[in-house]
C-alpha cells in the first residue's frame, strides 16, 4: 500500500483522541504551542523534524497539526518519506479545532505574557 496523506476534520480527530486511536503531533514552534494547543498534542516543531527522534505510532493513526494546516502538510510530506507509512493532516489546523468548540490548553506563563494581570485577576475572583 503506497504512503499517503489524508485530511481529517476536527470532529474526526476529536473522536480518535477520545478512543486513544491517534498520535497527534503539533509542528508549530514552542512559543506558539505554549499560547494554545490541543491537549493531546505532542510538540515536534517543523524546524526540528529529522533532528529529534519521533515516537512510534504503535498502531495508532498519525495526525499532524499546526495553526491553519499549511505547515502540517509540509511536515506530513517529510514524515511520510522518513518515518510513517500513512499520515493525516488536521484540515484547518488549530483554528478549525477551536471553531468546532473543542478544548484548548495553554501554558499559563505564555498566556500571562500576552495578557498581563489576567491570571491574577481570574484567581482573585475565582
Amino acid at each position: 500500500m503506497p504512503a499517503r496523506i489524508g485530511n481529517i476534520d476536527a470532529h474526526t480527530l476529536h473522536d480518535w483522541i477520545e478512543n486513544d486511536e491517534v498520535l497527534l503531533i503539533d509542528v508549530r514552534e514552542s512559543h506558539e504551542h505554549a499560547r494554545a494547543h490541543i491537549p493531546a498534542a505532542l510538540l515536534k516543531p517543523l524546524s526540528r523534524l529529522g533532528v529529534e527522534p519521533l515516537p512510534q505510532a504503535d498502531g495508532r493513526k498519525v495526525v499532524i497539526c499546526c495553526a491553519s494546516g499549511a505547515r502540517s502538510l509540509m511536515a506530513a510530506d517529510r514524515l511520510l518519506a522518513d518515518h510513517y507509512g500513512s499520515v493525516c493532516n488536521l484540515d484547518g489546523g488549530l483554528a478549525a479545532w477551536q471553531l468546532a468548540g473543542y478544548e484548548i490548553a495553554w501554558d499559563e506563563n505564555a498566556a500571562a505574557g500576552l495578557f498581563p494581570g489576567l491570571f491574577s485577576l481570574l484567581r482573585s475572583t475565582g
